[in-house]
């Protein structure tokens, strides 16, 4: 089963707020130095997952996610905060793990 995507609405908010997508694999939008991601909701399309790097601040991630929010909801779009995650390096690759930790 194929699932709509707005990939390009999900680029449209992040730059909005003075960042840009770096990277897009499947269900999940990379932004430019990892401060958070976001993963589309394939039960509701009009609902990203807003997912915070471990290693954010808690006063940037909250002026992010305020950001985000607004940003979102001129589109018809909410965001949803989910927790956060890692980045884990694969030994001898330049590969990445990702660790979602729940909120």
């Amino acid at each position: 089963m194929t699932h709509f995507r707005p990939l390009g609405i999900a680029k449209e908010i992040v730059n909005e707020i003075g960042l840009d997508v770096t990277y897009a694999y499947d269900d999940l939008v990379f932004v430019e130095h990892s401060p958070f991601l976001i993963k589309f909701d394939d039960d509701n399309p009009n609902n990203l997952k807003l997912f915070f790097n471990v290693d954010c601040e808690a006063d940037a991630a909250q002026k992010l996610e305020t950001q985000l929010c607004q940003v979102a909801e001129d589109r018809k779009f909410t965001i949803e905060p989910c927790g956060r995650f890692e980045l884990i390096p694969k030994p001898d690759t330049e590969e990445l793990d990702i660790r979602f930790i729940p909120a």
